[in-house]
């Protein structure tokens, strides 16, 4: 064992023997530590600190030692000068008290006095086969500082505990350091045995064994001094002199060179306690541009080894300087807001923390002092108090704590430089993530600082429903420039730059919303009861304030904000779907707004056709609020709540030139108190969903109310000219069938497949809904569906754009037959004329008509026929353009990505009538062809919406 930790290099070899015997060495630190103690019980404080400090420096003795081998000689050397002086002197003024006892006694004083003033001739001897046994001389010296160390913290702890026990501890005292010299000696020797070249040692051969006869008497097997006797006395058992030295004058000149000594040390150690608090000293100034301490290049008593330790030791005062730095406001360097100025107050407890263990280093370094000028009466004399002396590797022990948490402390301060909020909880957090746990347990304290005026601010926009933020740090923000109309959707909103790390998205939307919810309660719905469970939430803020710092939303303080999320949007869906009806109103805006009530769409349309039919400069809102109001009263709506219908109302938008009635109407639905607060922002889309589905309405009342009703009223009169209009009339029925089935696949496709079924949808997640913003989310989805069945997305341009080509054939149809038919009942009027006149004239006895009139009637059926032809050929242009439009309309729908539109051109197309006319359609909807159309259809968009950017 003692050859495995004496040999360093049998340590770190790797080999089986060295990693398998920590427990060994555990075992023997365990020894010195009881041997530093002495009969002391702090041992087991001390190994603490001594396994401590390996486990943090592992390589600090190993790799950067204190002394070289001269200097650490030279301390050897003195100590066990200053050793034998002291001795020397205690046991003269021993002898001198006690002359008159037993001669034995005598002797054995005078015994330890010889040993003890041969000891440095004999360590320098121990030395020379050092130097001859281990070449190596980083090994030397570490030994010789493991042997300085241990000898001077015996030697002090064996006079603080023992002044009154001295010669009983000198025996044990005695008995380790023989032990130990015994085992380095016969290690040496061992060592030197196997030496292969014999000019290692310095000491011949002769030499060296007469050196081991000389130790051998010296040092037994029971680890006792040969006791002294008159006869081997040269001094002739004077006591006073001894070896021809003179006692009192070494007493003297050891106690002074002691003396001066000491105050060095205590010079350096006060030095290096002012530098901990950032103050310049004697031996260290402070650097103007780096901060860092630097010697003092007029001073030249320090050696290399305590230059290196004052300079080491310094980087305490670095960085206690730079934590202050980041404490101060003027500085610029802290951070921001109250969250700043708490982790401010941190750190500022942090450095009072500190402040506190150099104030101990002081108290220490002070009573040192004092106790050099106490002393203590034993017997007849009167000796100095001994106690155990502060220095500067002590000092470098007890820093190396300190120093990582300063360093911890700088380089988080330095991250959180000018940051505030939930960025500074962010940043400060991010350092939990270290495995150290003495790092996680200060981050955790840091954080529990910052986030104190978060807790506030939390709590009171939980339980108040406001927010006090002055510095812009919460990470929910109320925009004050937003009306109380716009409250739930736009006046508050999560701030993403000021939400920490540690609160999720989801999380962050429930504390929104529960105070969203008690302040749309107070303001909007004047209800200012208490909220349920605001107690319970206060108290766990207070008491389970780090719960909030948990990665997994399991604790008892997500669990509580869960439950008055849950409370508090109840609340106000009770309240909205109760007293303010909510349902109701939805359901009323997809009737009217969304032309579900047919049989009140149908009246309206057919009172309103007059009007509508005028230029759109012409007409009044106010005259078509009566009409549809007579609708109501004329169809089922009347049933309805008049609350309800009183929101309902007749709207003109702004015409354009050329615009007639139809084109401007439009049907308004207002909602007022807390509905118009939630229920706003979609009445912009509704008046968009509402044009598309009255033009489509329309489009249905041209072909079946007009267009078709005409042919049929009109099919009896022109019968009597069916030969010269047959052709055209059955073109003409065929295209008003196709016109009539197009509209009425689409009017089912949207009014029925679309939101009929997205308004089922609807009403289920309605029922099972637990909060406001549950409805409200279903209802914004149900208005993009029908946005999307409805050709109002973005990815339907192109289906928006064939549809009202659509929908201008059957308005130029309309218009074409309107003409057509008066120029037929024109043509039909005069055959009618022509046979009254001849038919008058017979019965007059003027046998019928002038041959002129004759030729004028036959000009005039020849003109006719022309026009036939003519509106003949006009409208095959029109059936034409209409059946590219539709080939158009189908093609976009089997190249969409919807799987629903696809189905819809298959049903819009049965027969495959468009199909065989176009190859286009023929195609297979290959991934090629897909990707092309829809590349197709995108570039169309963006088309579209750059002319629309520039108009």
């Amino acid at each position: 064992m003692s050859r495995n930790v004496l040999n360093s290099g049998d340590c770190g070899d790797g080999s089986e023997g060295g990693r398998g015997d920590y427990k060994g060495i555990y075992e023997l630190l365990a020894e010195l530590c009881k041997n530093l103690a002495g009969p002391s019980e702090n041992h087991r404080e001390i190994l603490r600190h001594v396994t401590q400090y390996i486990s943090n420096c592992p390589t600090a003795l190993g790799s950067t030692l204190p002394f070289d081998e001269t200097s650490i000689l030279t301390k050897i050397t003195h100590h066990l000068d200053s050793f034998a002086a002291k001795s020397v002197t205690s046991n003269i003024c021993s002898a001198g008290s006690q002359f008159g006892a037993a001669g034995s006694d005598c002797t054995n004083s005078a015994g330890e006095i010889s040993s003890a003033i041969n000891n440095s001739a004999l360590f320098l001897k121990f030395h020379e086969q050092l130097k001859a046994a281990l070449p190596d001389e980083h090994q030397r010296t570490a030994l010789l500082t493991f042997l300085y160390f241990m000898s001077d913290s015996k030697y002090s702890t064996d006079n603080v505990h023992n002044v009154g026990n001295v010669n009983s501890h000198r025996s044990h005292l005695m008995t380790s350091t023989n032990s130990a010299f015994q085992s380095i000696r016969s290690h040496l020797l061992h060592k030197t045995s196997n030496q292969q070249q014999p000019q290692h040692s310095i000491l011949p051969v002769n030499n060296r064994a007469r050196n081991e006869e000389s130790v051998k008497p010296m040092v037994s097997g029971r680890g006792t001094f040969n006791r002294m006797t008159p006869e081997n006395d040269p001094t002739g058992g004077n006591c006073g002199v001894i070896h021809g030295v003179n006692f009192p004058s070494l007493r003297a000149d050891g106690s002074k060179s002691l003396d001066l000594q000491n105050n060095v040390n205590d010079d350096i150690v006060q030095n290096i306690i002012y530098v901990f608090t950032g103050i310049q000293g004697k031996y260290l100034k402070k650097d103007v541009i780096s901060g860092r301490f630097k010697l003092d290049s007029k001073v030249k008593s320090l050696d290399v080894v305590q230059a290196g330790m004052l300079l080491r030791l310094s980087e305490l005062g670095y960085y206690h300087d730079l934590v202050q730095s980041y404490t101060d406001s003027k500085s610029g360097l802290c951070p921001l807001g109250l969250m700043g100025q708490g982790f401010v107050s941190a750190l500022k407890k942090e450095l009072t923390r500190y402040y506190g263990m150099v104030a101990t280093l002081q108290e220490q370094l002070n009573r040192q002092r004092d106790h050099e000028h106490n002393t203590i009466l034993r017997g007849n004399s009167i000796i100095p108090m001994r106690h155990e002396r502060l220095t500067l590797m002590k000092i470098l022990v007890w820093s190396v704590d300190a120093l990582k948490r300063l360093q911890w402390l700088a380089t988080i301060a330095e991250a959180c430089r000018e940051k505030k909020g939930g960025a500074l909880a962010s940043m400060v957090h991010s350092f939990l993530n270290n495995g150290n746990p003495t790092v996680k347990s200060l981050v955790r304290e840091l954080l529990l600082a910052i986030c104190g005026p978060l807790y506030q601010m939390l709590s009171h926009w939980l339980l108040e429903g406001e927010i006090c933020d002055p510095h812009g740090e919460f990470f929910i923000e109320c925009l004050s420039q937003v009306g109380p109309d716009r409250l739930w959707h736009d006046k508050y909103r999560v701030r993403i730059a000021m939400l920490p790390n540690f609160m999720s998205t989801e999380m962050a939307h429930k504390i929104l919303v529960t105070g969203k919810s008690i302040n749309f309660l107070c303001e909007i719905c004047e209800d200012k009861r208490p909220v349920k469970g605001r107690d319970e939430l206060r108290l766990c803020i207070e008491e389970n304030a780090d719960h909030i710092f948990s990665r997994v939303a399991d604790t008892k303080l997500h669990s509580t904000i869960d439950a008055i999320y849950l409370n508090t949007s109840k609340r106000v869906l009770d309240i909205v779907m109760g007293p303010h009806k909510l349902l109701e109103h939805l359901q009323a805006m997809r009737r009217y707004l969304l032309l579900g009530q047919g049989d009140f769409i149908g009246i309206l349309m057919e009172n309103l056709k007059c009007e509508l039919d005028k230029p759109a400069k012409e007409l009044y809102s106010y005259d078509l609020s009566s009409i549809m109001d007579a609708a109501i009263r004329s169809t089922n709506a009347q049933y309805d709540d008049p609350e309800i219908l009183n929101h309902l109302d007749v709207r003109l938008l702004t015409p354009c030139d050329g615009d007639i009635g139809w084109d401007i109407l439009s049907l308004q639905y207002t909602v007022r108190g807390p509905l118009a607060t939630m229920l706003e922002p979609c009445m912009g889309i509704y008046q968009i969903l509402f044009k598309p589905l009255w033009r489509m309405k329309h489009m249905e009342f041209v072909l079946s109310s007009k267009i078709w009703k005409d042919q049929k009223c009109n099919a009896k009169p022109l019968r009597a000219m069916g030969s010269e209009l047959n052709q055209v009339l059955y073109r003409l029925h065929l295209l008003t069938s196709e016109m009539i089935h197009f509209i009425h696949q689409m009017q089912y496709y949207i009014l029925f497949e679309v939101i009929e079924c997205s308004w089922a949808e609807l009403q289920d997640r309605v029922q099972s809904a637990k909060a406001l913003d549950d409805i409200l989310d279903a209802h914004d989805e149900f208005l993009n569906a029908i946005k999307c069945g409805a050709f109002l997305d973005s990815n339907s341009g192109q289906l928006c754009q064939n549809m009202e080509n659509v929908y201008d054939g059957i308005i130029r149809l309309e218009l074409w037959q309107n003409k057509f038919y008066e120029i037929c009942f024109k043509e039909l009027s005069a055959r009618k004329e022509y046979k009254n006149h001849i038919f008058i004239s017979e019965e007059a006895g003027e046998f019928g008509v002038t041959a002129e009139r004759q030729l004028e009637r036959d000009q005039e059926r020849k003109i006719f026929e022309q026009i036939i032809g003519s509106y003949h050929k006009s409208l095959d242009n029109i059936c034409a353009d209409y059946e590219k439009a539709v080939r158009c309309f189908l093609l976009a729908l089997n190249s969409h990505n919807d799987h629903n539109l696809q189905l819809f051109g298959i049903r819009l197309d049965f027969n495959e009538y468009y199909k065989k006319r176009d190859q286009r359609l023929c195609v297979p909807l290959t991934f090629e062809h897909m990707r092309m159309s829809i590349m197709f259809n995108g570039n169309k968009s963006l088309a579209g919406s750059r002319y629309s950017a520039m108009n």
